[in-house]
C-alpha cells in the first residue's frame, strides 16, 4: 500500500466533504413518498439512525482500546487548536492598539494604529480563521472528519503563517484557489515590515502552530491503529444506504418546501430529479426561477443519496417512490450521461437489472485504494481533487479510470461477497459540500420569510408540517381504501 493511498485511507474519506450528508434528516426509506420529501429532508430522528449505522460497519471488529486511543487523541486535538485560536485573539488585540513611538516620540492612537494595512490584515487573518474554526467545529465530533476538518484548518494556517514560499506550496493541496490568493495576499501584508508588530506576532503563531499540528498527527496514527479491517461480505441494504448518505443530491422546492417537477417538452410528464452535479444543480434553479417567475421561493432542497437513490427506484424490485404523475430520477452531469449513457445502461443489462430511466456513474482508481479503504466519486474532477490532496501529481492522473453505474455497484456490495465492500466509501466533491451550505442557508431564509418568524423556528415549524400533513394524508387514504 503506498503512502498516498494511506493518507487518503485515514483523513481524505472526509476531507472533500466536511459536511456528513447522512446527518441531514431525511425520512424513512419505507415511508419516502413524493409528498413526504418536502424540503428533501425530514425527521432528525431518521438522520441520527442513518449516521449511526454509517459510523458502523458490517462485519468490522472494535478495539476498545483502539477508541480510548482515538478519542483521547481528539480531545487533545480540540484543546490543542482551541489554545491556538485564544493565543491568536490575545495577539489581534495587541496588533490592533500597540505601536512602537515615531522618532520624535510621539504615540499614534489605538483608532491609526488599527488602520494601518499591516493591522487590518492580520484582523481580515484573524476573522478569517475564526470562521474556518467555527465551521470546523459544527461539523461534527466524530474522529474521522474532525481529523480532515482540521487539517483545513492547519492547512491553512500553515500557508498563511509560512516564511518560506516553497512550504507555502506544499500546504495548497486541498484549500481552494481563492482561499489561497486571500492568504497569500494577507501573508505579503504581514510580512511589510520586517521586525515590525506584526511581523513578530506571525512569528510567535508559527510557533504556537506546532502544538496543533503534532496533535493532529498523533489522532492520525491514533486513526490509523483503529480502521476498519475489511472483510469480504455482501452488505445489508440499510449499510449499504449508509454508505450511499455520505453523499449530498439536490432538489428543486417550492416556496412550501415541495419538490418541483419540470416537463422536459410540452405535455411530458413532470421530471423531478435529485442532482448530484452542483453546478447543474444551481443552473436548473437559476432556469426554473426564470421559467415560473409567478412560484414563489423555489430553492434547493438537500437530500442523502441513499435516500433518493431508493426513491428513485434504485433497488431492483423497488419502484419510484411517489404519489402523483412525477418521474423521479437520480441525475448527474449533463455531459457525462450522454457520453456514458449508453455504456452505463449494458452495464446494467449485464448485470440483470431492470431497465430504468436514469443512470449515474460512479468512478474510482486502484492508486486511491488501499487494504482498508475504498473511495469512490460521482465525478472524475471530484476523483482528481482527492487525487492531489492526497500528495499525487495532477498530471499523473491515469486517462483511464474505472466507471459504473451506481446502480451496478449498489448490486455488487448487496448480492457478492468475494469483496471487502465494508472499505468502500463514497466521497463528495468540494462543490457539493458548499452547496449543502448555500441550500441550508437560503432554505432557512425562505422558511423565515413564509412565517415571519426566526429562521431556525420556521425551519422545524415547516418540517414539522410536512410531517403531519403526509400523516393526514395517509389516514385519508387509508379510510377510503
Amino acid at each position: 500500500m503506498s503512502h498516498a493511498a494511506m493518507r487518503l485511507s485515514l483523513l481524505l474519506l472526509a476531507s472533500l466533504s466536511l459536511v456528513d450528508a447522512s446527518r441531514i434528516a431525511a425520512p424513512p426509506a419505507s415511508s419516502l413518498t413524493l409528498r413526504r420529501l418536502r424540503g428533501g429532508e425530514a425527521e432528525a430522528e431518521a438522520a441520527a439512525a442513518a449516521a449511526a449505522a454509517g459510523s458502523k460497519n458490517e462485519g468490522s471488529s472494535e478495539d476498545g482500546d483502539d477508541e480510548a486511543e482515538v478519542a483521547a487523541a481528539l480531545a487533545a486535538l480540540s484543546r490543542s487548536i482551541d489554545a491556538f485560536m485564544d493565543q491568536f485573539a490575545q495577539l489581534e488585540l495587541g496588533v490592533l492598539s500597540t505601536a512602537r513611538p515615531s522618532i520624535l516620540g510621539r504615540k499614534a492612537s489605538p483608532e491609526a494604529i488599527a488602520a494601518r494595512p499591516d493591522r487590518r490584515a492580520f484582523k481580515e487573518a484573524h476573522q478569517h480563521f475564526c470562521e474556518v474554526h467555527q465551521l470546523m467545529r459544527g461539523e461534527s465530533d466524530e474522529a474521522l472528519p474532525a481529523a480532515a476538518g482540521s487539517m483545513q484548518l492547519l492547512r491553512q494556517a500553515a500557508l498563511y503563517l509560512s516564511d518560506d514560499e516553497a512550504a507555502a506550496k506544499e500546504n495548497v493541496r486541498a484549500v481552494p484557489a481563492e482561499t489561497v490568493e486571500k492568504l497569500a495576499a494577507l501573508r505579503a501584508a504581514g510580512r511589510r515590515k520586517a521586525g515590525g508588530t506584526v511581523a513578530s506576532a506571525l512569528s510567535q503563531l508559527r510557533v504556537a502552530l506546532a502544538g496543533p499540528l503534532e496533535a493532529h498527527s498523533k489522532l492520525v496514527a491514533a486513526l490509523g491503529a483503529s480502521q476498519v479491517q475489511p472483510v469480504p461480505a455482501a452488505l445489508s441494504r440499510e449499510a449499504v444506504t449508509a454508505k450511499l448518505n455520505t453523499v449530498p443530491t439536490f432538489c428543486l422546492l417550492d416556496g412550501q418546501s415541495r419538490v418541483v417537477g419540470m416537463r422536459e417538452e410540452e405535455g411530458a410528464t413532470p421530471t423531478a430529479c435529485f442532482y448530484t452535479d452542483p453546478a447543474e444543480a444551481r443552473a436548473v434553479l437559476e432556469s426554473a426561477k426564470r421559467a415560473m417567475p409567478d412560484v414563489r421561493g423555489l430553492h434547493l432542497g438537500v437530500t442523502p443519496l441513499g435516500r433518493a437513490f431508493a426513491a428513485c427506484g434504485g433497488w431492483p424490485g423497488d419502484e419510484p417512490q411517489g404519489h402523483i404523475a412525477s418521474t423521479l430520477k437520480l441525475q448527474g452531469s449533463a455531459a457525462v450521461r450522454e457520453q456514458m449513457g449508453p455504456f452505463l445502461r449494458e452495464q446494467a443489462e449485464k448485470q440483470g437489472l431492470p431497465e430504468a430511466a436514469w443512470q449515474l456513474p460512479v468512478f474510482c482508481t486502484d492508486q486511491l485504494q488501499s487494504a482498508h479503504a475504498m473511495p469512490f466519486f460521482l465525478s472524475r474532477e471530484a476523483l482528481v481533487d482527492a487525487w492531489v490532496v492526497a500528495g499525487l501529481e495532477r498530471d499523473a492522473v491515469p486517462d483511464s479510470l474505472t466507471a459504473m453505474d451506481l446502480r451496478v455497484l449498489v448490486h455488487q456490495m448487496s448480492t457478492t461477497d468475494k469483496f471487502a465492500w465494508n472499505t468502500v466509501n463514497l466521497l463528495a466533491s468540494r462543490e457539493a459540500v458548499d452547496l449543502v451550505s448555500e441550500a441550508y442557508a437560503e432554505g432557512r431564509a425562505v422558511a423565515a420569510a413564509r412565517s415571519g418568524g426566526g429562521a431556525a423556528e420556521s425551519a422545524a415549524a415547516a418540517l414539522d408540517a410536512a410531517e403531519a400533513g403526509g400523516a393526514e394524508e395517509e389516514e385519508e387514504e387509508e379510510e377510503e381504501a
